[in-house]
């Protein structure tokens, strides 16, 4: 039994090492088979950008857009025209449109895919266009021309990503849900931004704003000739960064006059505003630049002017009160106009009820001396047509 058990021993211990030395033999070979991949990949790639060939074995990034537009429902009727086209013409609906189209929307709504996650929802009659872009590209760009739409996108979207191109504006770095509505006049345009959900930023002529979140809603108008803008905060609390032009200053240790750009953070609250004013140079184009900031009631906060470009004219920091009453809410010129009625319908009230306890006195009086005698008859009569030119006189 021992010697049994002794031989099984020898056996397994014979086999095991066998194992072990074709084991050790395999990957001997694998990786000298890894070694000469490796050699021949880095002679493949030799005298290759290394750019090129980091973007050819990158891994793929995440796609959100598709590479063309979609019409993904019409309850209107859209009218498409084509990049380099002049007319517009019938869209068909589930269609794929190139980047650069304008569309026209005439009727109740209609949605545009622009990725599996990425709407636009036009709201009645509106038209707009999308800019040119590269199939490869991921950036899509949307540009208003008229109406209101609804942008819904990834919450995670990254920035850089969707922006909407106002004439006057831009919103950029769009996540969420937005709504979006432009209103042109004879005289330039009006413009509501509204945030539903996430978040997005905004940038226009000398002044921008980081970062607008849900509930949040401003208001701004442009005039044609983009010398007046105006911005007023209608819902939500955020900042607005202002330009303030440049300045120069003399650093203390070295001497050397530098220049520096200033801004001003403003908190924009619903029914804040800020105005810009902008005139050009008739000599050299210079604008001139002055900017005043109003609280909710309507009183100067900020005032200040420079010129672009130029330190030399910086007036700086100039606060002045002054109430501004162009910025009051309809509803309190309502209540207001409503009190007025009202007083001047509860003074008109008053005046002709005095008058009638006049007329009556004067009646009452003349009836009395009537009966008094024939001879104190007639003086009644006086009396009594006196009484009642008393009373019209009160009434009046």
């Amino acid at each position: 039994m021992n010697r049994v058990s002794i031989r099984m021993c020898a056996l397994a211990s014979a086999l095991c090492a066998t194992f072990a030395l074709c084991a050790q033999e395999e990957g001997t070979e694998a990786q000298s088979k890894d070694n000469a991949a490796a050699t021949a990949e880095g002679a493949a790639t030799d005298g290759i950008d290394p750019a090129l060939v980091q973007a050819a074995t990158a891994k793929p990034k995440a796609k959100f857009f598709h590479e063309l537009v979609r019409l993904a429902m019409a309850d209107a009727d859209v009218m498409v025209r084509l990049p380099n086209r002049q007319d517009f013409q019938a869209a068909v609906e589930r269609k794929f449109y190139p980047n650069g189209s304008v569309f026209r929307v005439t009727g109740k709504s209609a949605e545009f895919e622009f990725g599996k996650d990425a709407v636009l929802k036009v709201d009645g009659d509106a038209e707009f266009s999308t800019a040119s872009a590269d199939i490869s590209a991921q950036p899509r760009t949307v540009i208003p021309v008229r109406g209101s739409f609804t942008v819904s996108l990834p919450r995670t979207l990254p920035t850089g990503l969707f922006s909407v191109a106002y004439p006057n504006f831009t919103v950029k770095d769009l996540a969420g849900e937005s709504k979006h509505e432009l209103v042109p006049s004879g005289d330039g345009d009006e413009a509501v931004v509204h945030v539903i959900t996430g978040m997005l930023a905004l940038e226009g002529p000398h002044y921008t704003i980081a970062r607008m979140s849900a509930a949040d809603r401003i208001r701004i108008r442009t005039t044609g000739d983009k010398l007046f803008t105006s911005l007023r905060g209608e819902a939500g609390d955020y900042k607005v960064s202002l330009d303030q032009g440049t300045t120069s200053y003399k650093d203390p240790i070295t001497g050397e006059v530098k220049k520096q750009d200033r801004r001003l953070d403003f908190g924009l609250t619903p029914q804040c505003a800020i105005k810009i004013f902008r005139k050009r140079s008739a000599v050299g184009g210079r604008v001139a630049v002055s900017v005043m900031t109003f609280d909710p009631a309507g009183e100067m906060r900020n005032r200040f002017t420079f010129a672009e470009g130029t330190a030399s004219v910086n007036f700086g920091e100039e606060v002045v009160r002054i109430q501004d009453n162009s910025f009051k809410t309809e509803k309190k010129q309502a209540a207001k106009k409503a009190g007025e009625e009202a007083q001047a319908g509860g003074g008109e009230a008053a005046a002709s009820g005095e008058g009638e306890s006049a007329s009556g006195s004067g009646e009452s009086s003349s009836s009395g001396e009537s009966a008094s005698g024939s001879g104190e008859s007639s003086s009644s009569g006086g009396e009594s047509s006196g009484g009642s030119n008393g009373g019209f006189g009160d009434g009046m």
